[in-house]
């Protein structure tokens, strides 16, 4: 049994107070037990296209106005492992990428967002991103974690790689996302249960929350969800809160077990 965290944050303007809160509320979900902590997709600063170049930052950084500096420095003060959305430069290049701390503040690895967002001529991601080319997991405690982000959430054949008919299954799957409000309301957490039952796992999902000052508004409702598909924690739309909950590799074998969707053939 451990204890998981999806935090809901409100991004605003000021690059400062928004670092500021998002450590603040990574350290109440450890005080409160969480072992795993997750930010948003692009948490540093507002989302748009447009925005992104202002606010990318590189992996090695450590300073508190950087997000790898703020998840690397909350995650060796609780002895938590920590992961959330940046922008990522890296050789004149920009990715969407979510960095993962463990509780020594190291870089574990980093997963690049393979399905740049295209929604309704609103967002177009690849207009200044690279995409990923790989699915990535990692190990927190004794739960194997598979990374996906946001629009990655629609693809279920990809997102099938980390359930029980791949190499080596996920109970947890991780999606850091700045999901639209307009699309949120009717795709949200239809996506989250779905990916749950495909991938009989956990789903442990930060958003953005929304801000109704916002050309595009986020959705926010970050959540935690299990391998059944009953939503265990689930925040409201609009401010800085937290869902938590504690996740079992016993409840993730007891579905399985129960349909062992593995042991069917292609």
């Amino acid at each position: 049994m451990s204890r998981v965290a999806a935090i809901n944050l409100r991004v605003g303007v000021d690059k400062r107070d928004t670092l500021a809160r998002a450590a603040d509320l990574i350290a109440r979900a450890a005080a409160d037990g969480a072992r795993f902590v997750a930010l948003p997709e692009c948490f540093v600063g507002k989302y748009g296209v447009a925005r992104f170049p202002e606010h990318a930052e590189s992996l090695d950084a450590t300073d508190d106005e950087s997000g790898c500096g703020v998840l690397a420095a909350a995650a060796r003060r609780h002895g938590v492992t920590t992961t959330g959305g940046v922008i990522e430069r890296a050789d004149g290049r920009l990715w969407n990428s979510m960095p993962v701390f463990g509780p020594d503040g190291a870089l574990v690895t980093n997963y690049r967002k393979v399905h740049l967002s295209r929604v309704l001529g609103i967002t177009s991601e690849s207009d200044v991103l690279e995409a990923g080319e790989a699915t990535t997991a990692y190990d927190v405690d004794d739960f194997r974690v598979g990374a996906a982000c946001c629009f990655d959430l629609r693809f279920p054949e990809w997102l099938r790689r980390y359930g029980p008919r791949g190499a080596r299954p996920a109970d947890v799957l991780c999606a850091p996302s700045a999901f639209l409000d307009v699309t949120g309301k009717p795709h949200w957490d239809l996506l989250l249960r779905r990916t749950a039952l495909d991938a009989q796992a956990y789903v442990v999902a930060p958003n953005v929350a929304y801000d109704d000052a916002d050309e595009v508004p986020l959705h926010g409702r970050s959540a935690i969800v299990d391998p059944w598909g009953d939503v265990l924690a689930q925040t409201a739309a609009d401010a800085d809160d937290i869902a938590i909950a504690d996740v079992s590799r016993e409840r993730t074998d007891e579905v399985r077990r129960k349909l062992p969707l593995g042991s069917w053939p292609e």
